[in-house]
């Protein structure tokens, strides 16, 4: 059987001389693996498809329950994130975090959005590297089952005061006395996340909070899928505010 999908590579595994493995993510087929022959040829033809972050039509062959990729289209290849280190490893930890949330087979088409909307701002000089990526994990977090309450700000009139905490278990920003498992946050981490998911913020209490709205989107992320992120770990040493 014969099928025709859009999807972006996630990851790229070599296989025997001149193959590779990819981790398609499709939104409709969700994330699949797919063996490609003969790519690593210098004459191959799909060699841009087994590329990290391709954006195409894929053409796959499923037999068994196993896919090959016969053709693609391309639509984009993100390739100027290869001359930006920073830039890559964001692409890297966004690629990262969708391999990591998602089951197999099981279609995501926000997120698929998400992803490959976080990937058009990377590719752009003027937008921040940091917000894109956390804007993205803020879309993935909620795809996940685990969004962030970000509503503290209108609980408390805008008055959020000097003493702000993040709830592990709840996934919101409270006060210590209301919180029942997690950290201290900086106010402006919070104001970070609340520009980055769309919502009111003060401009004078951004300074420094995307770096630590990073780590701290990390360190949920990693307690609610028990998984490193390395990728993510590279991109916060790389990255300056």
């Amino acid at each position: 059987m014969e099928l025709k999908t859009e999807a972006v590579v996630l990851q790229t595994v070599d296989y025997k001389d001149n193959d590779k493995i990819l981790t398609l993510f499709s939104p409709t087929l969700g994330k699949v693996t797919a063996g490609i022959r003969g790519v690593k040829k210098p004459t191959a033809k799909l060699a841009f498809s087994a590329q990290p972050f391709c954006f195409a039509e894929y053409v796959l062959a499923e037999k068994g329950g196993r896919y090959t990729v016969t053709g693609a289209y391309l639509h984009e290849s993100f390739f100027s994130l290869r001359y930006d280190i920073v830039r890559f490893y964001a692409a890297c930890a966004a690629a990262e975090v969708c391999k990591t949330i998602l089951p197999e087979n099981e279609a995501y088409e926000s997120l698929f959005i998400g992803f490959i909307e976080c990937l058009k701002a990377l590719s752009l000089a003027e937008e921040d590297a940091g917000e894109a990526l956390v804007s993205f994990m803020l879309i993935a977090l909620h795809e996940s089952g685990y969004p962030l309450d970000l509503s503290f700000f209108e609980e408390c009139d805008g008055d959020i005061g000097e003493r702000l905490w993040f709830d592990f278990a709840d996934g919101r920003f409270t006060t210590f006395d209301r919180c029942s498992q997690g950290e201290r946050a900086s106010i402006s981490t919070y104001h970070t996340l609340r520009k980055c998911a769309g919502l009111s913020y003060s401009e004078s209490a951004l300074s420094g909070g995307t770096k630590r709205a990073l780590r701290l989107l990390k360190a949920y992320l990693s307690e609610k899928t028990e998984s490193r992120f390395d990728n993510l770990s590279e991109f916060i040493r790389l990255y300056e505010d």
